[in-house]
Order: structure tokens, then sequence, then C-alpha cells
């Protein structure tokens, strides 16, 4: 009888060492194995250590318990040794990268607290647009700071920009083209070529969008970041804003607003966004959390004309949403005691320009 060393946890070691024998042949086709009580006497184990080793191999079809004959090994497809063992090749980690101006303890404090009252609600499955609570923070946080009229009910949360874009292609499924500024954020045309979508980039000057080219495009969708366009950094002029909404209307196409880093204008009051001047209700408005908080908080959202939630049911609201609740209802808790808002104010004081 074939003795074997055996690590812990034992009956996965001795079920591993059987098996190898098994498929190398080691152990013969049709061999019959000595019973429980031999082998647990033998290796010096206990009687169901051994019986967990060999129900695993009779689960999994290595051998066959025969009544009132034995146990046998069942026949294996040919299997060649591996020459050298396994060997795992660990990864290195990232660096660790400090976010400046992320205030940690603030954040983690009222992590805490939402996990102290809100234990119940965390444990369930998020609802496809997010959680209520942070959905409502997000439409008072931008007619306070932003005077957009926009109802809860609007508001889409999703883990980050591209995840957005993912949506509104869902939503318009069939549409052909859509109109980029060019350049742009390097991510924006990759995911429209993904799928398949005829990209018109239009060259984009100080003030936003060259009239000439925006006014010769047939484009379903215009995309544009008017606040602060990557990497230009160029800001469309309250009149080239009207332009663009004025070209929608002509075109009967609506304009995805990528509203990213607009929270920090530097003096007076921001510009209104297009949803702001939009009275067609052509104007999808998306922003996210990563650059206001920090990289690594993959949320986002996106407010979309109310005729357009239908659109949404029927072609995006069976996707779940893959922001953890325990963030949505820490960012709701952030946003809704102030301290999101006091953030945003520090750091527009902290810096001049917005970068990349």
């Amino acid at each position: 009888m074939k003795s074997y060393i055996l690590t812990k946890p034992l009956s996965r070691s001795l079920y591993e060492q059987i098996r190898e024998d098994i498929i190398t042949k080691e152990i013969a086709p049709h061999t019959r194995l000595p019973s429980k009580r031999e082998l647990a006497s033998h290796l010096k184990v206990s009687l169901i250590t051994v019986e967990h080793a060999l129900d695993q191999l009779e689960a999994e079809g290595y051998i066959e318990a025969r009544t009132r004959s034995g146990t046998y090994v069942l026949p294996q497809p040919s299997y060649k040794k591996q020459s050298e063992p396994f060997e795992i090749k660990w990864l290195e980690e990232e660096p660790a990268a400090p976010v400046s101006d992320f205030p940690g303890s603030l954040w983690y404090r009222t992590l805490r607290h939402v996990i102290t009252t809100e234990s119940d609600r965390l444990l369930q499955k998020s609802p496809s647009k997010g959680c209520a609570r942070l959905r409502n923070a997000i439409a008072a946080y931008l007619f306070e700071s932003r005077g957009m009229k926009v109802q809860p009910s609007q508001v889409i949360v999703s883990s980050g920009a591209e995840s957005l874009y993912q949506i509104v292609l869902r939503m318009f499924d069939s549409i052909e083209s859509i109109a980029i500024e060019d350049p742009c954020y390097q991510q924006i045309p990759r995911i429209y070529a993904a799928h398949h979508i005829h990209v018109h980039p239009l060259p984009i000057l100080e003030d936003g969008i060259e009239s000439e080219a925006l006014n010769g495009c047939q484009a379903n969708i215009l995309h544009v970041t008017p606040f602060l366009s990557v990497p230009s950094g160029f800001t469309a002029s309250a009149s080239k804003r009207h332009e663009y909404l004025e070209w929608a209307y002509r075109n009967k196409a609506y304009i995805l607003e990528d509203d990213y880093n607009s929270e920090f204008f530097q003096s007076g009051p921001p510009l209104p966004t297009l949803y702001s001047l939009d009275h067609n209700h052509q104007v999808i408005y998306m922003n996210t959390f990563s650059k206001s908080l920090s990289p690594s908080l993959r949320a986002g959202y996106m407010v979309l004309p109310e005729h357009l939630l239908d659109l949404y049911e029927e072609k995006a609201g069976m996707f779940s949403n893959t922001v953890p609740l325990l963030e949505q209802y820490t960012l709701a808790e952030f946003i809704s005691n102030g301290s999101f808002e006091r953030l945003l104010s520090r750091k527009r004081r902290n810096q001049s320009r917005p970068l990349k």
C-alpha cells in the first residue's frame, strides 16, 4: 500500500495525491483500492479524512464504490504529467499615489456613519438607476450649484463616464453617427468605434467647435465637453453653446453634454450648462466624481430629458448598477451634509486653471 505525505488540510491533500496517481495511471484502471479503514490506519489519519477524500474522488468520476465489492479506479483519458511543478508568478503591486486635497478623514468618517445607520439598506441590490437617496442629492446639488431644474427621476447613476457612454449607446442602438470634438479625450472615439458607430471629428477652436464644420455635420448625436475640452483646454463661449443647441434643433439630434471639470470654475458664476439653456429637451447631461473627489471613486451620473426615461427603461433598465450601495450612500451623505461643496470651494481656492 502506497504511503502519502499529507499536508493540511489533510483530506484535500489526500484527494489530490490519489487523483494524481489515477490520472497518471500510477494506480491502474480497475484497481481495487484499500478500504477506508485500511487507508486511515496506514496513513495514521482519521476515518472522516479518508471518507472526505474518497467522496470527492467519486463525485468527480475517478473512482466507483460497488456494493459488497469495494472501491475501484475508473479509466481516465490519457494524460501527460507536467515536467515542472506549478508556481504562481505574483504580480507587482501598483505604486501608491496619494490624491492631493482628498479629505480622507472626513470621507471615512462619513463612510463609518453610513455603515452604522444604513446597515440593512447596504445589503440590498442597487436599483439599476442608482439608489433614490443619491439621485435626490444629485438633483438638489445641480439645482443649487448650477441652476439646473432636474427631477431625481431623471438622474441615472453609473460607474464613471465610459459606463455612461455605453448606456447612451444602448439607448440609441440604431444611430449611425456621432460627432465629437477634434481633438478630444482619447477614449471617446475608441468606444464609439468599438460599437461600429461612424465618428465625425469636428475641429475645435478657442471658443468651441468651428462653425462651418458644425453646420455641415449630419450626425445623430453631438458629444461635447463645453467647460473644458481635453486635451486642448478650450471652453465653449456662451454664443457657441447657443450655436450647439440651434444645430441640434435643426437636425433633430441630441447633444451629449460631458461637463468634465466644470466644478472648478475660477471666478464669478460658471457659464450655464447646455442642459439649462435647452428648451427643446435635446440635451443629455453627464458628469462624474472622479476629478472632484478621487479617481478611485468610480461613480458618475447623467440627466435624461423626461421623454427619454421610457427609452432608458426599454433599452438599458434591465442592466445591474455596478456602483456599490455603500459608495452610493456615502456619496449621498457627503453631498447632502455640505461636505462636497465645501471641498470644491477649497479646491477652487487652491488651484488656478484646471488641468487633466
